[in-house]
């Protein structure tokens, strides 16, 4: 397989993946019981249509838009999942500012891959795949577009 088809592929899982984690009960690996039909839905579809354009926009072709969207979506996805994540593990002033969010309500029964950190939103395995898997798609991506 040539890289163009590892890149269509991991584009696709990660939407797939993506979906199927926030769309479907898969406890312990996710906890969206605790989510409205509401909230499911907007999540769903907005990532939906953002992962979905990044997945058709490397099918499609390799100029203009279809060129530069997945160049700046999948880095940006990957900040915001870091700025969701990763930053509230890590940094104790930045955990305390992200008080509106109920991490023990949502994610407290969750499989862990790393220790839970008392006071900060731990990111769950479900999380922890996602977010290599958005990695893997933009360096794919990147050598795609680029290579």
């Amino acid at each position: 397989m040539t890289l163009h088809i590892f890149a269509i592929a991991i584009t696709i899982l990660l939407l797939v993946y993506h979906q199927s984690t926030t769309l479907l009960p898969l406890f312990p690996w996710n906890d969206v019981e605790k989510y409205s039909r509401k909230e499911l839905a907007l999540e769903a579809g907005t990532n939906g249509l953002l992962m979905g354009t990044g997945a058709l926009c490397v099918i499609i072709g390799n100029t203009g838009f279809f060129h530069y969207y997945p160049l700046i979506y999948y880095p940006f996805l990957f900040s915001g999942e870091c700025f969701q994540w990763w930053l509230p593990y890590f940094s104790e002033k930045f955990a305390k500012s992200k008080v509106n969010f109920d991490y023990e309500a949502l994610f407290a029964r969750t499989t862990k891959l790393i220790p839970h950190k008392a006071g900060k939103r731990t990111p769950d395995a479900n999380h922890i795949v996602l977010h290599l898997m958005t990695v893997v798609t933009i360096v794919l991506v990147y050598m795609d577009r680029l290579g």
